[in-house]
Order: structure tokens, then sequence, then C-alpha cells
């Protein structure tokens, strides 16, 4: 079973310029994951320039990598052919550093730092008719790469809607990039959305939350009221494969936390995924 971290975990360091994704890397592999999960946007110029590097501190840790293009496919057509015109750049970037999923996002969600994020929608029926018609091309692309898709579940839609648009798609190279966390900001059980997604799981965002009063808190693995031995048990028993990544999404004034709290999920993460820890599979 292979441990990964998303790179999220620190984004409260990352825009405090506490740590920067060379740091992350260099973090993961103290931390002894076996991979790591980074986006596109949020590369530094020189490394989006400087491929060998990037492949070098990659190899340097030892990690396997899942490439995101945080492009939510529901933008407005105009937007979206912009930020799509990046596309033969970010392919060619993941070749280089040997990525074969990646992972993508559907609708377009602000973050709210202490609540539900919110899923900007006018109508939800007829955006998921749009993104999967544009998925569907995508993903077509990414398949003359020998690229697998991954579409988050990213507080926008549910897990029935997350089955349609697969099914829309219709293709063996679009999977999904299963996020526990986001199920419960939509009153979903992350448990049974874990069950019913883990099936179709190239990738996956490990994330606990806790209800405190109206908001929905990220906190450690272990911390939270998600049931984190069994949704790991649901994606062992589907055959899972892929990275067990962690996503710790801490409030801003948490930043002096990131590193215990990350550092405290990985060791969490790791006693389940061993003989010892429990879970069945």
């Amino acid at each position: 079973m292979k441990i990964g971290l998303d790179e999220w975990s620190f984004h409260n360091s990352m825009m405090a310029r506490k740590m920067t994704l060379e740091d992350f890397f260099v973090k993961a592999g103290e931390l002894g994951v076996q991979g790591v999960g980074f986006d596109y946007f949020m590369l530094p110029r020189s490394l989006r320039k400087d491929t060998a590097r990037l492949k070098e501190l990659l190899e340097a840790n030892s990690l396997e990598p899942v490439f995101g293009f945080g492009v939510p496919f529901a933008l407005p057509g105009a937007a979206l052919q912009l930020l799509e015109s990046r596309k033969g750049e970010m392919f060619e970037i993941a070749h280089h550093v040997g990525a074969k999923v990646i992972r993508v996002a559907g609708g377009v969600v602000v973050p709210i730092m202490v609540a539900k994020p919110v899923h900007l929608t006018l109508n939800r029926e007829k955006e998921i008719e749009r993104v999967s018609r544009r998925l569907k091309r995508f993903v077509e692309d990414a398949e003359m790469e020998d690229l697998t898709v991954a579409i988050e579940n990213h507080s926008d839609y549910t897990t029935a809607e997350m089955v349609e648009i697969m099914e829309r798609v219709g293709s063996e190279k679009l999977k999904v990039t299963l996020d526990t966390g986001n199920a419960m900001y939509l009153g979903e059980d992350p448990v049974e959305t874990a069950r019913t997604l883990a099936p179709h799981a190239a990738y996956t965002h490990i994330k606990d939350m806790k209800k405190q009063g109206l908001f929905v808190l990220s906190t450690g693995l272990g911390e939270g009221e998600i049931d984190v031995p069994a949704v790991v048990n649901a994606l062992k028993e589907s055959g899972y494969g892929g990275l067990y990544s962690i996503e710790v999404d801490l409030p801003l004034w948490r930043v002096g936390d990131e590193v215990e709290t990350v550092a405290g999920s990985v060791e969490y993460l790791r006693s389940l995924l061993t003989p010892e820890g429990g879970v069945s599979g």
C-alpha cells in the first residue's frame, strides 16, 4: 500500500512563503511517503521550464507523481479555452516527470475558510451535461498521450452525479479522485461515497473533517468525524492500487500546525495500512 501526500496539505505554509514546492517534495521524502500530488497551475514558472529539475526532485525523494490540471471544466467557454491552451505543455510535463494520472475538477468551487465551499452553478443538470461533453474531449486527448484522467468529487457533484458523468463520458481512461472530506460538505456519508467510487478511483485525497457549530473544519487524520479506517477498507476491498494520498486542509490560522499535523496524519495512515492496523482486506 502506497501512502501519498497532496501539496494542498501545506497550502497555508506555501501562501505564507514559509515553504516552496521544492521544500514540499523534500518534506514528503523525509516523511517516507511514496508519492505526491501537485498541480500545474501551482508550479513555479522556473519548474515548468526546468522539468529536469522537477524530475530530479521527485526521484531524489523516491516520489511517484500525480499531476493536477486544476481547470474546472464548467468554466465559461472563453476562459476554459484560454486555460486549456496550456494542455499541451501540461501533458509534456506529465511525461517528463513520469506521471500517469491527471487529476481534474468539474465544477467551479469557491473555498470558504471556515464553512462549506460554494459551488457556483445556475443549472446543475445542464452543467453536468456540459462538463461531461468537454471532459470527453479532454479524456480522448489524454488517452492518446497514454494518461488516465481522474475527476475529483470537489464539493460540487454528489456521488450519483459523479457516476453519471463517468457514464456520459464512457471511457476506461476516465477515473475518479476520491476525496473523503468533500463528501461530508455535501451531506453525504464519506464511507458510502468511498464504497461507491472506490472501484473507479485512480487517486485519492484521504481527508478527515469535523463539524464545529455551523462550520465544517479539516483536521488531522483520526481527529475528526470521518471513519477513515472504513474508507481505507473500502478502497482495499475494491482492489485499489494507487496512492492513499493525505490531504490536510487546515484553516489559515493553523498554519503553524501544518507540519506536525501532516506528520501525525502520515503515521496514523501508515498504522492503518499495516497488518497490525486492524483494517481488513
